[in-house]
């Protein structure tokens, strides 16, 4: 069966398709480690499309505001692992990223939060790097306990 290209679309030799692939995954990994909102910020396009857990941000300072805050009450990060991560690469300058996660945290309150979920988004190269321009997100709480007091 013979596969249908959009026009526009441009080839990617192999090696250079392994290359944006690396690029890709380790954008990823440095975006999902991020030690603070500001640094997590910076993997976004400035008016990237993001939605999560049903939601539909009204503009990415909406996004940046929630990430702001969510970054200010986290005490300890425990895991924050990609599982199944693919990227498919659909030209020299896009690509789209899947994978489940996992995260563990704590925040400043003691309450421990274990995650499991599915992350997407579309990668764009431009004059910063590796972009993410649009993306979207779904957890499911594993866990939630109170942290013992000491």
């Amino acid at each position: 069966m013979n596969s249908i290209r959009p026009s526009g679309l441009v080839e990617v030799s192999p090696a250079r398709r392994a290359q944006i692939v690396e690029a890709i995954q380790d954008a990823a990994w440095r975006h999902l480690r991020a030690p603070d909102a500001a640094t997590a910020l910076g993997f976004y396009e400035p008016d990237a499309v993001v939605a999560g857990d049903g939601r539909l941000y009204e503009s990415f300072e909406a996004f940046a505001e929630d990430a702001r805050e969510f970054y200010g009450t986290l005490r300890e990060v425990h895991l924050a692992v990609w599982d199944e991560m693919q990227v498919e690469v659909l030209g020299e300058n896009a690509a789209v990223l899947t994978a489940t996660v996992r995260w563990s945290s704590t925040d400043t309150a003691g309450v421990r939060t274990d995650l499991r979920g599915v992350w997407t988004a579309v990668w764009v190269w431009g004059t910063r790097g590796w972009r993410i321009s649009a993306r979207h997100e779904s957890f499911t709480p594993m866990t939630q306990s109170q942290e013992p007091a000491g």
